[in-house]
């Protein structure tokens, strides 16, 4: 091998590092191993080398020789293609590097020394010691100790490398130039197997070129010559062209452009790397250098002809110094035919806001080659420049919302497609009212109607009005508009009919077309401006809100301020006026008086001035006035006084006054018309009378004039004054005698004066006929008018007994609570019980009816809202009760009963109570009563049959508020002082917390979460007891006692109840018809069904029958007994219920006690209150050793109910397990037989039944 003829091309190593090491580490990669394990291996030339590698992923060779250029007679037939040198071959892996690649070399040269990298190949980063590992190997040649070709030294730095490469480790190398010899010294000069020689550039300086020297064995060998070649060492930048990915079609020509900005004199090297770069299709690569006067431009041009799908990809430019090293690459697509493809970039609707400064419109366009376009508005052509990409829109308005259309086409091609975007422009809400100016002075008692007219996109979700009290508050000083200007007040309220300090008669809100625009409007109509207060209008949507503020400042003065003059505006001369100017202190101040001066209201040549407030002060004369202020009024009056006025004071007067807030001027102007006195005129004179006695008699002194004078009327010549049947009227001008009589004949004179005189006019008036006659006429008149009014109250009271209704009617038809008839008889209680109106009448305004919450024949119950009904300013929800429309008169006498008789009641914890009635004849009848959420009882237990657990335990605090409640029952039936009920229930009330109004202590939803209790039916009962017990110590009977007339309020309080005309007993299945009227048949005793009998102990027998509905969870009575004559015979006989399910031995006790056929044998009521309140106190305070924990009474077949019958003794009974039937569909086997009823009568009996009870240890009693 000649070695003239070498050359040796100089790179530098080129590493790749696309990802980061920590990337890569992040992996866990395990690196490959090879079978070499030693950094530097040396074998002999002409000797083969293999190596082994194995790894966790697919691998692949890197060596010195891999691609050499072909000899030269391959260059004839392969241009541009490199021969591989060694074989890469597979081999068997392990189960921990299952890949396994081996490199053969067979006769291997010098030039085959170098670095053998194993690496993976599927992974971009190359890292030594990751993903790649490496040996160095020499081939040891003795004859050929230098392995460098003849190449260019760039030297361009500090220090440079001579890249003297040799094939044996370990030699001694000097490097010579035509000037000197450098030796290594270890520090400045370094020597290295693998690199050559560094040397410092100062000693290469003049050197042109630079040869390394060996000696092996005596013998000398010298290296290829380095030329050296000083040049630049930065390079500035890097440009690929185009920038942009390079889109192509199959058979066109690429062509890119890599170009680099180097010192002046720089050398660059530039390496193409790209997708055919190995293969046949390998482009042509021409370089280009331009020298400026301040650096180098260096280009390297790649041009590939025909492109084809292979040729797609990648294409990376470097260029390096040796120093330096830049790189750049673009994307080339190709493409196998022209195309069109466009897609939303961000949906099919964009939304913007008004006032916006920009919006965009993208779509997604993929297209080549680049098609014509064009962008349309709702089907017209959008002008100015667009993109392809977007249509963009500046300053956006309402109007730039439509549809836009991109059209793409390509006419060579054929194709065209286009898309459609929608553009939603949305609006802030804005008030249009704000922008004129609103009055703010409104007069009291009028009505008004405040409007808010919004209009945005979308419209306005919701108008919401708002009212606060007349206080001041602080102003946001950052809005730049004094209008926009917002008071910073933070108790602002929701105005609504319950609560308005002002009625409010109606809020509207409408959406209406204005200008082609919807426009959303409220309106706020008040019924009647009392008071003073601040109202906004709050709008939003989704962009934005705006709000309106009202200062409604109420006045009685119109406009703020008027004028007033007394007696009159056209008074008669000597007469005393008074001007008034009143203005309103809150709007106006410095009130002051001037007086038109005739003579300076008009110019020269008479032409009438134009006068302003603001001049006014220029062609007038000031008054003095007196300024005064009534206590608790808002406004000021400044009186002028013009005493006995004169014509010469007739003109124009003008009150001014100024605004408190800008200050303007305002005036009102008044003319004064005096008129002048003159003497006064009679237009007819009085003419003589004669007339009969007992007729009437008129005479008249009519006066000229607006204005009448005095007029005094003399009866022979004596003053004449008004007496019984002597009248005078109209000023004096008209005198009347009734029924004359004989003394009234004589000489009549009407005097006229003032203070020009007095004029006189006289008649003689003569009486014919005598006394007798005119007695006798006034005795027929007197008879007859007495016999007419005799006869129209027969008329009446006949009337009245024929319309009367019976008892039973009253019954069926009506009310349900009555008076004890032996106390008062039915057809007085009406008008035997007071009503006080100044106590119980309500405001109807300040009602607000809600929904019906059940209704009859005859009348209905209704939520309703109350403002202000519990002597505050709070709004209640409450209960009326009201007739139907067209009730007739017995009708409406019955709810009239019905409220005077819970007036008479009073108010008691257990009953529901009366809060206010509406009797006015302005509406209808109303009697407002409490509302119970939880509805009637009857419901609300079938509702909590699935939650029924009877014997969880419950809270701590219910406990004791159920022992406190039993407590001061005990309490007070051991000290009975006196107290009354109400007294009781409301000391325990405000001690408990458990008042009906006062806040509850659970949460709303409270009652439907918690499960149902054997205590909660226990407790039922009791309070039911107790509001009975109430009852019957005011005298009433309630004749319907049942579930669906007891009603569940807040804190587990039961109040009795009558719906009375509110229910429907024609339709209800619990009232059965007997004879003509419709009754409670399942509820009631059989005196009351037989002999029609109602007392306090057939309520005895109606608790009975409530009993069992509790202790059946809400099952109806009697299950499967047809209601009918039989029924109420059997039931006479002594057939009785047995008892439900849950009931326990003592409520079995008491309700065959309440059901005893004598009603002299019942308990009463006070009776089942101690006993039932012994229960609820046991239930509540007893802890037994052998009571089964909670969980084990949950089991179907071990699930066991606890009954305490004696202290310190509990007995268990299984219970079965519940299925629900249908409503008055179950075993009629819940039935006793009249003979086991009549066994258990007379052991009760003989046991004593309730008269026989013992006292327990704690003071409790009990039933034996």
């Amino acid at each position: 091998m000649s070695r003239g003829h070498l050359s040796l091309k100089l790179t530098l190593p080129f590493s790749i590092l696309p990802l980061p090491l920590g990337l890569v580490s992040t992996y866990s990669m395990t690196p490959p191993t090879l079978n070499i394990t030693e950094e530097e291996y040396v074998i002999e030339a002409q000797d083969s080398l293999a190596i082994t590698c194995r790894g966790q992923h697919p691998l692949e060779w890197a060596w010195p020789r891999r691609w050499e250029e072909p000899s030269q007679g391959d260059k004839e037939s392969k241009v541009g293609v490199l021969a591989e040198v060694g074989a890469e071959q597979d081999c068997e892996g392990t189960d921990s590097r299952p890949y396994c690649k081996v490199l053969v070399l067979t006769r291997t040269q010098a030039n085959d020394t170098g670095s053998y990298t194993c690496y993976y190949k599927y992974i971009k980063a190359r890292i030594e010691g990751t993903t790649a590992v490496s040996t160095y190997v020499f081939v040891r040649d003795f004859e050929q100790p230098f392995i460098n070709r003849l190449d260019t030294l760039l030297v361009n730095k500090d220090h440079t490398w001579v890249p003297c490469l040799v094939s044996i480790p370990d030699l001694n190398v000097t490097l010579h130039s035509q000037i000197r010899v450098i030796r290594p010294d270890g520090q400045e000069i370094v020597w290295d197997d693998r690199k050559g020689m560094l040397v410092p550039t100062s000693l290469l300086g003049d050197t042109l070129f630079l040869q390394c020297e060996t000696i092996i064995r005596g013998r000398t060998f010298r290296s290829n010559f380095f030329i050296i070649h000083i040049t630049g060492n930065e390079l500035y930048d890097i440009q690929l062209y185009p920038k942009k990915a390079l889109e192509l079609l199959v058979g066109e020509k690429l062509v890119l452009n890599c170009t680099v900005w180097a010192e002046f004199n720089s050398g660059v090297t530039f390496q193409w790397d790209y997708p055919g770069k190995q293969t046949e299709r390998a482009g042509a690569v021409t370089p280009e250098r331009r020298s400026q006067q301040t650096h180098t431009e260096l280009s390297s041009i790649l041009v590939i002809q025909n492109v084809s799908q292979q040729d797609l990809g990648r294409y990376v430019c470097e260029a390096s110094n040796g120093v330096q090293s830049f790189k750049e690459s673009t994307e080339v697509i190709v493409h196998d035919k022209p195309f069109i493809s466009v897609d939303w970039l961000k949906g099919p609707v964009i939304e913007a806001t008004a006032g916006d400064e920009l919006v965009k419109l993208p779509v997604k366009v993929a297209a080549y080659p680049p098609p014509e376009f064009q962008w349309y508005k709702d089907g017209k052509p959008v002008s100015g420049r667009q993109s392809l990409h977007a249509v963009v829109i500046k300053e956006v308005t309402e109007q730039n919302a439509g549809t836009y259309t991109l059209a793409l086409w390509n006419r060579q091609a054929g194709l065209r497609r286009e898309i459609s975007l929608e553009l939603v422009v949305n609006v802030p809400p804005h008030i249009l009212e704000k922008e004129a100016s609103s009055p703010s002075i409104y007069s009291r008692h009028s009505r008004q109607a405040l409007t808010c007219t919004v209009y945005g996109a979308p419209p306005p979700d919701v108008i919401q009005w708002q009212w606060r009290p007349w206080t001041p508050c602080k102003m946001f000083s950052r809005r730049r508009h004094q209008r926009d200007r917002m008071p910073q007040c933070v108790d602002w309220r929701e105005v609504s009919a319950q609560d308005a300090v002002n009625p409010i008669e109606s809020l509207d809100t409408w959406t209406e077309s204005v200008e082609g625009k919807n426009k959303t409007v409220s309106k706020l109509v008040i019924q009647e401006a009392n008071v003073s207060v601040m109202y906004k209008c709050v709008t939003f949507n989704k962009v934005g809100q705006d709000e309106r503020l009202i200062y409604f400042y109420v006045t009685t003065i119109p406009d703020g301020f008027t004028i007033e003059s007394e007696p009159s505006e056209e008074p008669v001369e000597g007469q005393d006026l008074t001007l008034s100017c009143k203005a309103d202190n809150y709007t106006y101040e410095n009130l002051q008086w001037y007086r038109l001066n005739l003579s300076t209201l008009h110019d020269a040549q008479g032409n009438p001035l134009l006068l302003d407030c603001k001049n006014v002060h220029l062609y007038a004369t000031r008054l003095e006035g007196q300024l005064s202020s009534t206590p608790g009024s808002r406004h000021a009056t400044l009186r002028l006084a013009l005493p006995r006025i004169a014509p010469d004071e007739e003109g124009d007067y003008v009150c001014e006054v100024q605004d408190r807030r800008s200050h303007e001027k305002h005036c009102h102007k008044k003319y004064i018309s005096v008129q002048a006195l003159e003497v006064p005129q009679l237009t007819q004179n009085l003419t003589d009378l004669s007339v009969n006695i007992s007729d009437s008699i008129e005479m008249r002194c009519r006066v000229a004039g607006a204005h009448v004078p005095d007029i005094v009327w003399y009866k022979d010549e004596r003053p004449l004054e008004e007496e019984s049947g002597i009248d005078l009227a109209d000023s004096n001008q008209r005198l009347s005698i009734q029924r004359v009589r004989e003394e009234d004949a004589g000489r009549y004179l009407c005097s006229v004066c003032n203070a020009k005189g007095c004029v006189n006019s006289s008649a003689s008036v003569s009486v014919e006929g005598s006394e007798d006659k005119g007695s006798m006429e006034v005795v027929i008149l007197i008879g007859t008018g007495v016999i007419a009014v005799f006869f129209w109250i027969l008329l009446i009271l006949i009337f009245c007994n024929m319309k009367r209704p019976a008892h039973a009617d009253i019954k069926t038809g009506y009310l349900s609570i009555i008076m004890d008839p032996g106390e008062v008889a039915l057809e007085d209680q009406c008008e035997y019980l007071p009503y006080d109106s100044s106590k119980w009448e309500f405001p109807r305004e300040r009602l607000h009816l809600g929904r019906v919450l059940g209704h009859g024949a005859f009348g209905k119950v209704v939520e309703a809202s109350a403002f202000g009904i519990n002597k505050g300013n709070s709004c209640d929800t409450v209960a009326v009760k009201m007739l139907k429309e067209g009730a007739t008169a017995s009708e409406h006498k019955a709810l009239m009963s019905e409220l005077k008789i819970l007036i008479h009641i009073g108010n008691h914890l257990n009953v529901v109570n009366l809060l206010g009635a509406c009797t006015k004849p302005n509406g209808p009848l109303m009697v407002i009563v409490e509302f119970c959420k939880y509805g009637n009882l009857s419901n609300y237990l079938r509702t909590k049959r699935e939650d029924f657990s009877p014997y969880r335990e419950k809270s701590p605090r219910l406990r004791n508020q159920v022992r406190s409640m039993v407590e001061a029952v005990k309490a007070d039936r051991r000290s009975r002082t006196g107290t009354s009920d109400s007294a009781i229930f409301t000391r325990f009330l405000l001690g408990k917390g458990l008042a009906s109004r006062a806040q509850p202590i659970q949460d709303e939803d409270d009652l439907w979460q918690s499960p149902l209790t054997m205590e909660d039916l226990i407790c039922y009962s009791f309070q039911v007891a107790r509001g009975m017990e109430f009852l019957a110590s005011r005298k009433c009977i309630h004749r319907d006692l049942a579930a669906r007339n007891i009603l569940l309020s807040e804190n587990n309080v039961v109040k009795i109840c009558d719906f009375g005309l509110a229910r429907d007993i024609y339709k209800d299945p619990d009232y059965v018809r007997k004879g003509s009227a419709r009754l409670p048949l399942k509820w009631m005793a059989p005196e009351s069904i037989f002999d029609k009998v109602y007392t306090t102990q057939s309520d005895v027998w109606s608790f009975g029958v409530l009993l069992w509905e509790i202790f059946s969870l809400g099952a109806s009575p009697y299950p499967g007994v047809q209601i009918n004559e039989e029924f109420c015979q059997r039931l006479k006989d002594g057939t009785r219920m047995r008892a439900p399910e849950y009931a326990t031995a003592e409520i079995r006790h008491i309700m065959l006690s309440c059901w005893s056929g004598d009603p002299k044998e019942r308990p009463a009521f006070s009776d089942l209150v101690e006993i039932l309140g012994d229960l609820l106190q046991e239930n509540v305070q007893q802890v037994n050793p052998c009571f089964p924990p909670y969980q084990d009474l949950q089991g179907p077949a071990c699930f066991l109910k606890l009954i305490l019958f004696l202290p310190n003794t509990c007995y268990f009974f299984p219970l079965s397990q519940r299925e629900e039937e249908p409503e008055n569909q179950t075993d009629s086997g819940m039935v006793l037989a009249s003979e086991e009823f009549e066994r258990i009568e007379n052991r009760h009996r003989k046991e004593g039944g309730f008269s026989r009870r013992t006292k327990r240890g704690n003071g409790a009693w009990h039933i034996e």
